[in-house]
């Protein structure tokens, strides 16, 4: 059957006949040949079915003891064609759950040429609804969770399909189930979010939703904590939190629920009078959990400021935990600055960190001193750039920014720190323009560096930031040689993860450069990187006038694991500097690929001695990176293994786009699921998540052990 049959026909018809798909004449014979074997299947996945017969070889899969990992390859290629062959799989209930999953993901890909605008899409949304029911029907609807978080992302252009969806899922609300299968409501809450959220120029949630909704949220059945949490999260998407609904969530036992009605507080959509909304914001502000603390504080920044000062921030500063004081100090240098009291608690509170001490509260208090009074910060500069710790040294390079002191950031634009010569660069280019051309210059040339211990330290961010910052310079020799130099010699190191680097140089030399510079991207037209290659080729065509064809050689990305690799049970043993330890299981199921590669590196110990770089409250930290940013981490790209859920401690692939993942993992510290379909899934903390709540900016990874599990952690 056709796509456009598949339209036509009813949903039910098409789960029990559509089976064939746009591959339905195609020839089995080779693919019957084939291995079909689970990690045949994950080597074609993690290869995104680069030609046909691997692409064949998935759809056979799809009917033999491996089917589940087939469906889930072939939704993730993201590919539109097929579509089709994935639907009669939402009518088995055994791949219902990761058929619903797939085909949203293979609905994300480009529109088939010839097929007309909406009609997949509502295909999809029929069908979804349609296998919803008959799970709604069965003793076991476990199936509904995937459906409802699927329909939820589902792309919509009408609202009468917003409608059909959104209608699907509040009947799933409205269905009570046994305590054993209370799954769906939260699949369907969740998908009500996504619904809400991303769609809010097509259509609105109505009342009798936001009204189940609510009910949900004001459940009180503490086992019933995640289905209040995603329901909460629905409703602030819609907006439709009111006065009643807060008032028993805020005083619910789950932080989580606790924590999304204190955000509601702030919100410009809380339907809650303003005596109230500060009674609460409050209230919360002495929470136990400190999750509600930090929430609570942002609150009160936003809402309470303007008319009752700041003195609530001020009693924050001494906070038992550290992130609730640093979002505190953050703060207090944008507001209230008139207030010269709190100036001067700052200034005390901006003393030079000890050379081997913790120096976060220091320097967030500093930065907010040099917002609020240039010339006290300026005084303090000059011996924090010298500063022995380079993260110091980096927020003072900051906070010099702010206070346009060039001589400082001059000063730090030359630190051996990659990190703290990128925190010069913008204000630097702002501020000296073409007189800091020779810096530039110096921090195009730099190299990578190597350690016996760690892996090597490329330079690829703050070479990045060089030459974003170069925007409409004016062309000079030294300044072109040195990033055709520093793109010749990054291209060289053949690391994946150098792409956006690469990408900045070619663009900056297109600009600056002229046909001189052919020579130099040229070779460039064969590189790994398909990207690099067409960016290349588009600046010579227009250099020269003729179109250049590019040739990229063809290569997996991945270490493909065996049956019994993947059988292995073990859980993983983080060690921090701090002397805390949390344990990870991992998923060997929906992150196969992604599992085997965080092993391998934990095993040859690349993550020892790394850190937690990025820290951001109440979302996540992020870590992995042997330059401690976003842009240096392992060389190969790993594919994208997405659909799984964003919960509390669950732990991700960090990445800069599809499929581009470089080892650096996060770690969610709320739940959080804007992230759902668009970053991987591979495991959870299982033990010590209050280690993790308490990680700082710049905490080290002592070690990481893999070891086998233990009753309250395995995977």
């Amino acid at each position: 059957m056709t796509i456009a049959g598949v339209a036509r026909a009813s949903a039910l018809a098409c789960l029990g006949l559509c089976g064939a798909g746009l591959y339905a004449e195609q020839k089995q014979a080779a693919a019957d040949q084939r291995e079909t074997t689970l990690p045949a299947i994950l080597a074609i996945e993690d290869d995104r079915a680069s030609t046909r017969a691997d692409l064949d070889v998935l759809l056979s899969a799809t009917r033999g003891p491996s089917s589940q990992a087939a469906i889930r390859a072939l939704g993730r290629l993201e590919r539109r064609d097929v579509i089709t062959d994935l639907l009669p799989y939402l009518a088995n209930a055994g791949t219902r759950a990761t058929a619903s999953v797939s085909v949203g993901l293979a609905l994300t890909g480009p529109a088939l040429e010839g097929v007309p605008r909406g009609q997949q899409e509502r295909a999809v949304l029929d069908a979804l609804v349609t296998a919803g029911d008959l799970d709604l029907a069965a003793t076991d609807p476990s199936a509904l969770t995937a459906i409802g978080r699927s329909l939820g992302r589902l792309p919509y252009d009408n609202v009468e399909a917003f409608k059909a969806a959104e209608t699907f899922l509040r009947k799933v609300l409205e269905r009570p189930f046994p305590k054993e299968f209370d799954e769906p409501h939260i699949g369907a809450a969740r998908g009500l979010e996504s619904l809400a959220r991303l769609n809010r120029k097509i259509g609105t949630l109505d009342g009798d939703t936001i009204d189940r909704l609510r009910t949900v949220a004001r459940t009180l059945d503490p086992r019933r904590a995640s289905q209040q949490r995603n329901a909460l999260a629905a409703l602030i998407a819609a907006q439709g939190v009111d006065a009643d609904t807060l008032e028993v969530v805020l005083a619910r036992g789950d932080p989580e629920v606790r924590r999304l009605a204190t955000l509601a507080l702030a919100g410009s959509g809380s339907a809650i009078g303003d005596d109230d909304r500060l009674f609460y914001i409050r209230k919360a502000l002495s929470d136990s959990s400190h999750i509600v603390r930090l929430e609570a504080v942002r609150a009160w920044a936003r809402r309470g400021v303007k008319d009752h000062g700041c003195q609530p921030l001020l009693d924050a500063l001494s906070d038992k935990s550290t992130h609730v004081v640093l979002v505190a100090f953050d703060l207090l240098g944008d507001v209230c600055r008139n207030d010269e009291s709190i100036t001067v608690r700052l200034a005390s509170e901006a003393r030079t960190p000890r050379p081997l001490g913790t120096w976060q509260r220091e320097m967030h208090a500093f930065v907010s001193l040099a917002k609020r009074d240039r010339e006290r910060a300026s005084i303090s500069l000059l011996p924090l750039a010298m500063h022995q710790t380079w993260q110091v040294r980096m927020y003072a390079a900051r906070a010099a920014a702010i206070v346009d002191d060039v001589a400082v950031l001059t000063r730090l634009a030359s630190d051996a720190e990659d990190n703290v010569a990128e925190a010069t660069l913008a204000p630097l280019r702002r501020l000296a323009g073409a007189e800091s051309d020779q810096l530039f210059v110096h921090v195009l040339n730099r190299r990578a560096k190597r350690s016996l211990k760690l892996a090597a330290v490329r330079p690829y961010e703050v070479i990045r930031t060089a030459a974003l910052a170069l925007e409409n310079a004016t062309p000079t020799a030294p300044l072109v040689a040195a990033l055709a130099g520093a793109l010749e010699r990054i291209s060289a190191e053949q690391c994946e993860t150098s792409r956006d680097t690469r990408l900045a140089l070619i663009t900056r030399l297109a600009q600056l450069g002229s046909p001189a510079q052919v020579e130099t991207l040229m070779p460039l037209v064969k590189d790994i990187d398909p990207d690099v290659a067409d960016a290349a080729a588009g600046v010579i065509a227009r250099w020269t006038g003729k179109a250049v064809e590019v040739e990229t050689p063809h290569q997996r990305s991945s270490a493909i694991p065996t049956t019994g690799e993947l059988a292995e049970a073990v859980r993983v043993v983080f060690e921090m500097d701090t002397g805390g330890k949390f344990d990870v299981m991992l998923n060997p199921v929906e992150a196969p690929l992604t599992r085997t590669r965080f092993l391998a590196a934990a095993r040859a110990g690349y993550y020892n001695g790394l850190t937690f770089h990025r820290v951001v409250p109440n979302f996540v930290i992020q870590g992995g990176s042997p330059g401690a940013n976003e842009y240096c981490g392992d060389c190969p790209f790993m594919r994208d293994e997405v659909g799984g859920m964003h919960e509390r401690g669950t732990l991700g692939i960090s990445t800069r786009g599809p499929d581009t993942g470089d080892a650096q993992i996060f770690i969610n510290l709320v739940d959080n699921p804007r992230l759902d379909f668009d970053y991987t899934v591979f495991g959870k903390v299982c033990t010590g998540m209050g280690v993790v709540d308490e990680i700082k900016e710049g905490d080290r990874i002592v070690h990481v052990e893999v070891l086998p599990p233990i009753k309250t952690c395995a995977g």
